[in-house]
């Protein structure tokens, strides 16, 4: 991934004008357990509300146990938000993502982990 997208908007919007990303800070903590480990907890989530998806949980990368966390080589493309890279905690593979170059609209969620929630031991809201 060598592009810097953040200064770039981001072609999806551009493509789809009609297509809405929101992004909620709730105030209540959130905790992601997997295999019965706390792998992320936080009063600082993001909430992203996408046209067409689920709800989805990003955590600042400080209030995620990384030192459980292997970055892999999977990388994949969202014209919204940019090139995703994606990290594995214990056994399961490619469990979290992050974008930590998007677009210029999706700034906000730089560096943040979300999770596979079905993955994970509950679901996160």
């Amino acid at each position: 991934m060598e592009a810097n997208h953040a200064t770039e908007n981001a072609p999806g919007f551009a493509k789809y004008p009609d297509y809405k990303i929101d992004i909620d800070t709730p105030t209540a903590e959130i905790t992601a357990m997997l295999q019965g480990k706390v792998i992320a907890s936080s009063k600082n989530v993001l909430i992203v509300r996408e046209s067409n998806h689920v709800p989805v949980v990003y955590f600042p990368p400080g209030d995620v146990r990384l030192d459980l966390a292997t970055r892999t080589d999977k990388e994949s493309f969202c014209p919204f938000k940019g090139d995703a890279t994606y990290w594995t905690f214990g056994d399961e593979k490619n469990i979290a993502w992050s974008y930590e170059d998007p677009f210029l609209e999706m700034q906000k969620i730089k560096g943040y982990l979300a999770f596979y929630t079905d993955r994970l031991d509950a679901p996160l809201i």
